[in-house]
């Protein structure tokens, strides 16, 4: 059978590695087609139409791209496919029901883990059997009606599994090959918004099993060395696991420390370097030196929300002392990390987002991203607020109301002002997640210059600290608007939200210009200097393992060229996967664990299968200039929350002073998503920003050096705009589009927009034209 798998791929999507790996080994032929981008969706459509595979699978792993998968299921059977069309991944294991229901053009769900589900699939589509017959399915029945067939267990023993198929060679982190990889799966934990834990607590009660389970360190180490070796004898490991360590310390180290001694015998050598995620309560200080000293380089701490009230209704117990105290360690043990917080939640207050930007401050060495608490679907917060009624939207994107009046009114100003910093895939946000981690790259994998080392690393640090208070500088103004503003007053509100808005993204032209000069360095440097010799041959000790390993054909890409990414750019709000809540299976036998797949950013917030859209209460928006004086730009602006926001327009990769002569290049980015911002969502009218417009500025480079840009989403017949720019701006016809003369390469052009609904404010460089 011919199996074509269609899925995200920035980062090697390891869940489809695996099910490539199970039907490889079961003798089908697979290939990998990556769907990264919404825009090349009728482009894959066509693709996969003209191979004519025998069955499709779509891995939906989370719920903010389900949208897109559906439609391309339903663009496929447009085009006439005739074969099967199957899907899986955490978003259709939990709403199967809804996944198959009418038109979605998806014949089948593979529930959970999937590996034995595919293979058992294949084999029945090739001689006609029942698909009611296969265990661990979803389809519809006789009666059209959806339906799960016989449960199949989870796993028992991850290490007969194969391993992942490597179908694309890795990316590089600062010229080193950056290498995903799983040691275990599921979590402990009880988190009331994340998916993960909602899909293993789901296939125990189904089908049975342990949900948190983990590979022997000797099966993990040999499938690093093989990749190891392939690689050229370094790599980073990225661990896909929910968490890399476990909840006693000593069950941690002595697991880290296993797996280092088997890559010690299989002839592995001290370029390697160690990624994961982990939650706060498991890192001490102890723990974090002798995990740094094992190559653990960065980490994710699920920090998620640092005010007693809101860990709370999320579900993650009272921890702010661990938080600090794991935040601590980790800066003494030289660990790089990062972490998200999701600073609205249905029942948060203006004094909680205080509380946690006064966090921000107080870890300003620390990059952030902050967003809204999602409710996914089939997930405890899903459940909770669909039985108070506060939902809306669809099993595609769900919406909520936050429960006090004023947090809901920051919320959607935040959502306005701080859209493309926040979700832009090459925005400010984004890019200085991963600057810390690249000058740890550097100062982890390469010898040369040890003085230059050192100050790439100050740079990085220095420009982290100030962003991240520019961040709690801009949230403060944002809760200074929001506890202020008179409720009624929709036109102050919108103002000052589209000044907000607008010098955010005059800031964002200052940290892109600084963020360019300082990975600029990082770029020079790694071009100049030497890595360590290359390792020896494969062992025969490695030769050995591996051909009595289940392999299948997930063999390294030995010798392969790898592709080369020179910035850094870290996922800002990785998936947290904290919820088993059953003590059972959390503390008996861990093992290290690494993070997931395919970096999973917020997901859709309500837009899909709205009912009536309700009337906007100012039709007209009066002019955004009148009144509007933005005076001085004030600092950079830092990541915002995931709200009901439109997409912004997708950014093309940033410039990057490289070369000797400092002349810019485009450089692709790495570790990085496209636009993560939730799509359109028709909040409550009762107060202002409930239905901001959906922006992107278009432009064409004259041969003058001079730039047409015109906004599309929005027409000056319908809505206000205000265009600004440190070059020139002049405005053609009605004033949607304009003739943009640049101060510079730097410069940036910015528009903000008013319609009856809210404001959208959207920025392009001159140096992505």
């Amino acid at each position: 059978m011919r199996l074509v798998l269609v899925g995200a791929d920035f980062e090697e999507n390891l869940g489809m590695g695996m099910i490539a790996a199970a039907a490889t080994a079961a003798g089908h032929e697979v290939s990998v087609v990556a769907f990264n981008d919404p825009d090349d969706a009728p482009a894959i459509a066509r693709e996969v139409v003209a191979a004519a595979p025998d069955v499709v699978g779509l891995a939906i792993q989370f719920q903010h791209r389900a949208h897109e998968l559906v439609a391309l299921a339903r663009s496929l059977r447009a085009l006439g496919l005739r074969g099967h069309v199957t899907c899986g991944g955490q978003f259709p294991s939990l709403a199967w029901n809804e996944v198959l229901g009418p038109a979605s053009g998806i014949d089948s769900v593979v529930l959970h883990e999937g590996e034995a589900t595919i293979v058992a699939l294949l084999e029945a589509l090739r001689t006609g059997a029942p698909l009611l017959d296969v265990r661990g399915l979803a389809v519809r029945g006789p009666d059209g009606a959806p339906r799960r067939t016989a449960s199949r267990p989870l796993v028992e023993d991850l290490d007969t599994l194969p391993w992942t198929q490597r179908y694309r060679p890795h990316a590089r982190h600062m010229g080193i090959p950056f290498v995903p990889i799983w040691g275990s799966r599921g979590c402990w934990g009880a988190c009331s918004y994340c998916s993960i834990t909602s899909f293993y607590r789901d296939a125990r009660a189904y089908g049975g099993g342990k949900t948190v389970r983990l590979r022997s360190p000797r099966n993990v180490a040999t499938e690093m060395a093989s990749l190891w070796h392939g690689a050229g004898g370094r790599a980073a490991f990225c661990f896909h696991d929910e968490n890399l360590l476990l909840p006693r310390p000593s069950d941690s180290l002595s697991r880290l420390r296993a797996i280092r001694a088997c890559l010690d015998d299989l002839g592995v050598g001290s370029s390697v370097a160690i990624i994961g995620k982990c939650r706060p309560e498991t890192l001490t200080p102890e723990l974090a030196r002798d995990i740094a000293a094992l190559g653990v380089i960065r980490l994710y701490v699920g920090v998620e929300n640092a005010s007693e009230r809101g860990g709370a209704h999320l579900g993650r117990g009272v921890q702010t002392r661990r938080i600090r105290e794991a935040l601590a360690a980790s800066r003494e043990a030289g660990i790089f990390v990062c972490y998200n917080l999701l600073l609205f939640e249905p029942d948060a207050t203006l004094d909680d987002v205080a509380q946690n930007v006064a966090f921000i401050r107080e870890h300003a060495v620390h990059p952030i991203n902050f967003c809204r608490a999602e409710p996914y679907h089939g997930t405890p917060l899903h459940r909770g607020l669909a039985g108070r009624d506060t939902l809306g939207g669809s099993y595609l994107g769900w919406n909520y109301r936050i429960a006090d009046d004023r947090t809901e009114l920051l919320f959607r100003i935040c959502a306005a002002a701080f859209r493309q910093r926040n979700f832009a895939p090459a925005g400010v946000a984004n890019r200085y997640m991963g600057l810390g981690y690249s000058a740890k790259m550097i100062a982890h994998f390469y010898e040369d210059d040890a003085r230059a080392r050192a100050r790439l690393v100050e740079q990085a640090a220095a420009l982290t600290r100030a962003m991240s208070l520019d961040t709690a500088e801009h949230l403060e103004a944002a809760l200074e608007l929001a506890a202020r503003a008179d409720l009624a007053d929709r036109d102050a509100i919108e103002r000052e939200t589209a000044l907000l808005g607008l010098r955010i993204a005059a800031r964002d032209r200052v940290w892109h210009e600084q963020l360019d000069a300082v990975y600029g360095d990082m770029h020079r440097f790694v071009e100049r200097a030497s890595l360590p010799k290359r390792a020896p041959l494969v062992s025969p000790k490695l030769a050995q393992l591996a051909r009595g390993l289940v392999v299948g054909a997930s063999v390294a890409i030995w010798g392969a060229g790898l592709q080369g990414c020179p910035e850094t750019v870290t996922d800002p709000v990785p998936a947290d996967t904290g919820a088993d809540g059953n003590p059972d299976d959390a503390r008996r036998d861990f093992g290290p664990v690494p993070p997931p797949p395919d970096p999973p950013p917020p997901p859709l917030d309500a837009g899909r299968d709205f009912g009536p859209v309700p009337p906007p209460p100012d039709p007209p928006p009066p002019p955004l200039d009148a009144g509007m004086d933005a005076g001085p730009p004030p600092p950079a602006d830092p990541p915002p929350p995931d709200a009901g926001m439109p997409p912004p327009d997708p950014l093309p990769p940033p410039m990057d002073a490289s070369s000797s002569a400092g002349a810019l290049r485009r450089l692709p980015l790495i570790d990085q998503w496209r636009d993560t911002t939730t799509r359109q969502a028709v909040r409550t009218t009762d107060l202002p920003l409930f239905d901001p417009p959906v922006l992107r500025i278009e432009t064409e480079r004259r041969k003058d050096g001079r730039i047409v840009a015109s906004v599309r989403g929005v027409s000056a017949t319908t809505a206000s705009l205000r265009w600004e720019s440190d070059g020139v701006v002049e405005p053609i016809g009605e004033g949607d589009a304009v003739v943009w003369e640049p101060a510079s390469e730097s410069d940036q052009l910015r528009v903000a927009a008013r319609t009856a609904g809210g404001i959208a404010v959207v920025a392009k460089r001159a140096s992505e034209v």
